[in-house]
C-alpha cells in the first residue's frame, strides 16, 4: 500500500470537522469529502487540492484518489487529536469552517446546503456569471434535490457574512 505524504494530514483535519463522517463507500460519502475539503480551502486551510466545476459542483480528481488512500489508514488516526495549522490564518480558517459546517449540516447525510455553498463559491470565484445565473446553474446541477432560488439566496448570504464572497454580483 502506497500512501501519499499529505493523506494523513487530510485525515487529521477531517477528524475535526463535524459531520465529515469519513468513508468512501457510496456516492454521498465521496460527495461529502469533496464539499468539505473544498470549503476548508475556501476558508483558508490550504490542503493543496485544485477544484473545477463538475457533475455536482466543485470536484477534484486527486482528492478522490487521496480519499481512497485515506480509507486504508483512517482508522489508525486517533480520535480527539487536534490539528493546529502553523499559519494563523489557516488556524482561524479551520475554526470558522468547523463552525460553518456545523451550522449548515444537521447530520452527515445533510449535504444539500453544503453542496450549494461550495457550488456558489466556486462559480463566484471562477466565472463572471451574475448572481441569478449562478443560482440557475446551481439549481440545474441539483435539480433532483429540489434546490430553489431561496435556498441559494440563503447560502449566498451566509457566504457573504463569512467574507468568502462579496455581494457585488447582481
Amino acid at each position: 500500500m502506497i500512501i501519499e505524504a499529505d493523506v494523513p494530514d487530510l485525515g487529521y483535519v477531517l477528524k475535526q470537522v463535524p459531520n465529515s463522517d469519513f468513508k468512501m463507500d457510496g456516492f454521498n460519502d465521496r460527495l461529502r469529502l469533496q464539499k468539505i475539503v473544498y470549503m476548508l480551502q475556501a476558508f483558508g486551510v490550504n490542503l493543496g487540492y485544485g477544484f473545477s466545476w463538475y457533475f455536482r459542483g466543485p470536484y477534484c480528481t486527486s482528492l478522490a484518489r487521496a480519499g481512497f488512500e485515506l480509507e486504508q489508514i483512517y482508522g489508525m488516526i486517533p480520535d480527539g487529536v487536534k490539528v493546529k495549522p502553523v499559519d494563523p490564518r489557516a488556524r482561524e480558517g479551520l475554526k470558522r469552517c468547523i463552525k460553518f459546517v456545523k451550522d449548515v449540516m444537521d447530520d452527515p447525510n445533510d449535504l444539500n446546503r453544503l453542496e450549494i455553498a461550495a457550488s456558489i463559491h466556486l462559480l463566484v470565484r471562477t466565472t463572471s456569471l451574475t448572481k441569478q445565473d449562478i443560482f440557475g446553474r446551481v439549481r440545474e446541477k441539483m435539480s433532483s434535490q429540489g434546490v430553489t432560488d431561496g435556498m441559494c439566496a440563503d447560502m449566498w448570504g451566509r457566504l457573504c457574512k463569512e467574507g468568502l464572497i462579496s455581494d457585488g454580483k447582481q
